[in-house]
Formats: structure tokens, sequence, C-alpha cells
């Protein structure tokens, strides 16, 4: 995939869960991040 990615998250692992939890994770972290910056009123 890392080929026809834009951005590749590469979980180290060999481990499908491990894998799909850290892919769970970062997920969240995006959409927070996301929120904060559409949502959050500039001063």
């Amino acid at each position: 995939m890392k080929e026809l990615s834009d951005y590749l998250v590469n979980v180290p692992s060999k481990d499908t869960p491990r894998i799909q939890e850290s892919h769970i994770l970062i997920g969240h972290i995006i959409c927070q991040l996301v929120e904060e910056n559409v949502f959050t009123p500039n001063p």
C-alpha cells in the first residue's frame, strides 16, 4: 500500500490485533485534531 498512499500509517508489528488497535487510536487522534481545528473559535 505504501506506493499507493499519500500518507502511510505503518505499525511495525506482525500481530494483527495490535495493528488494528494502533490504527483505531491514530484515527481517534486525527479526529480530535480536526475537531479542535475546525470547531475551536479563534480569539
